[in-house]
């Protein structure tokens, strides 16, 4: 699990719909007066220097926020998203890349709470950087999946929670799964988004298919063109977000089309 780095990967298609998914969501949360409080179990570093060589290295984004960045015309519903790069890119030029938790914190209020999780030394050394003036946050080393089910919402707090593990090998989508129901038992209230990987051998349907009915909820998955060249074996990208509003429901399954779309156009 340490020697994951999602930085090689920041800024790629399933970061594209992933952090669209959260934005529109998140968007949607703070319109109430509902305080929140957002978690994260893989939090990573949570701001990118797409110029670095491990992003030039794995050079995934410009297929991924790169093709969003240069379009003549945004979509609506990615545009909350290519919003929040555009803050961390004051110019014309694209080159850092916001992760979920500084998505989360550019979104979220000053009322509200976030705790994130780590455990890669490297990685959470830049998240404490990348958050030290921000007296919203918890920054914690420890194993996501154990440390987020030791906290609990305060009061009226709507608690978010966002898993987006590396999936390196199949013992972590069976850690999900063990992890999953336990949690949707523990927070009876909270919403609770899941990144999925799809992957060329559709080793996910089961277990997708699995999570998918555990809550109600909204799945928005989309595909990329196949890459008979491409090393990956993934083949494509889901979010499965339970509890959330029928509206964001709907609206992210117009995301993950729009995405789609947008990746055939590449293809």
């Amino acid at each position: 699990m340490l020697s994951y780095q999602h930085v090689y990967h920041a800024g790629n298609r399933a970061d594209l719909l992933k952090h669209a998914v959260l934005c529109n969501v998140l968007n949607t949360l703070v319109k109430d007066k509902q305080p929140i409080f957002y978690v994260e179990t893989h939090a990573a570093r949570g701001l990118y220097d797409l110029s670095s060589k491990e992003a030039q290295k794995g050079a995934e984004y410009p297929e991924g926020i790169g093709q969003l960045w240069n379009l003549k015309r945004t979509p609506p519903l990615l545009a909350p998203h290519l919003d929040e790069v555009k803050k961390v890119n004051p110019g014309d030029k694209l080159q850092f890349y916001p992760g979920s938790p500084k998505i989360a914190g550019s979104i979220l209020r000053k009322t509200d709470r976030m705790a994130f999780f780590e455990l890669h030394p490297q990685e959470i050394a830049h998240l404490e950087t990348n958050f030290k003036d921000d007296d919203r946050v918890q920054i914690r080393k420890a194993d996501g999946y154990r440390g987020a089910l030791s906290l609990a919402p305060r009061g009226k707090e709507q608690m978010v929670v966002l898993i987006d593990p590396s999936y390196e090998t199949m013992d972590d989508l069976e850690a999900l799964v063990d992890w999953v129901p336990r949690a949707l038992r523990r927070w009876p209230n909270a919403i609770i988004m899941i990144w999925l990987p799809l992957f060329k051998d559709n080793r996910e349907d089961e277990f997708g298919a699995y999570l998918a009915d555990l809550a109600p909820g909204g799945i928005s998955g989309a595909r990329w063109p196949d890459d008979p060249d491409s090393r990956s074996a993934l083949a494509g990208t889901a979010m499965i977000s339970y509890r959330i509003p029928q509206k964001a429901v709907e609206d992210s399954a117009k995301i993950a089309d729009i995405c789609e779309t947008l990746w055939a156009q590449q293809g």
